[in-house]
């Protein structure tokens, strides 16, 4: 049986023969992307807080999920006391530990809630954090859930409502300024729409509100910190006192 030499030949040329410009091009573009990445998710997002925005300036922050370096920015420029959570490390235990870890270092109240991510959920979940939010003795208040979008939205929402007067036609632009898309998301206005006057009421008069359509409601939890605790270093070695469920 022969052997086909020029075929062979052939191969070890093509082989052998430099990257096209095409090529080279895709390539550089991948390496552009990479390291776009690096800077986005390791550089910039520890030294400019994620979608941070002021609410009510000495009361109520804004923001998505922070790098403990970006929450220690904010919970030292801002003189933050404590910090809600609106679901962003649901789902991911080893970012959620780290984020009680660092509020723990900080010496800051951390609260966490269970809301879905397109903004919806059991209303009982606005209800109890704009309560918190809205005690003078809680502020100033760092809300946040992953992106800063559709929940933290929807509570800061809710929030200028309560405190300011403004309507949800007002502020669901301040909403969108947030990267809130109702096309991608077309679940956030009708869900305002239908609850958020509901859940106003149930804040003002502390009552509660049924919605069986919704997965249960889970009482807040709550990482309890000492009232005298220093705000040293995220780096630093966490409080042993164990998260309790508020009543």
């Amino acid at each position: 049986m022969g052997v086909n030499l020029s075929n062979n030949s052939t191969n070890a040329r093509n082989a052998a023969r430099p990257l096209r410009p095409l090529s080279l091009v895709v390539f550089f573009v991948l390496i552009g992307v990479a390291i776009g990445w690096v800077v986005r998710y390791n550089f910039r997002d520890n030294l400019i807080p994620r979608n941070f925005a002021v609410v009510d300036e000495g009361k109520l922050y804004r923001a998505g999920r922070l790098t403990p370096a970006a929450t220690k920015s904010v919970v030292e420029s801002k003189g933050i006391k404590t910090i809600i959570d609106l679901g962003a490390y649901e789902g991911i235990p080893t970012d959620e530990k780290l984020a009680q870890q660092t509020a723990e270092a900080l010496g800051v109240r951390r609260i966490t809630f269970t809301l879905d991510g397109d903004g919806t959920g059991h209303p009982m979940g606005y209800v109890e954090a704009l309560r918190i939010i809205r005690d003078p003795a809680n502020q100033p208040v760092l809300v946040h859930c992953a992106a800063g979008a559709q929940r933290t939205s929807v509570c800061v929402m809710l929030y200028r409502s309560l405190t300011q007067g403004a309507s949800y036609e007002q502020s669901i632009d301040e909403a969108m300024d947030h990267k809130h898309d109702p096309k991608k998301n077309p679940k956030l206005w009708p869900y305002v729409q239908q609850w958020g006057k509901l859940i106003e009421q149930a804040v003002k008069d502390g009552g509660t509100i049924e919605a069986p359509q919704f997965r249960a409601y889970k009482p807040a939890v709550t990482a309890t910190v000492p009232a005298t605790a220093p705000a040293t270093s995220p780096d630093a070695k966490p409080s042993a006192t164990p998260a309790a469920s508020t009543p």
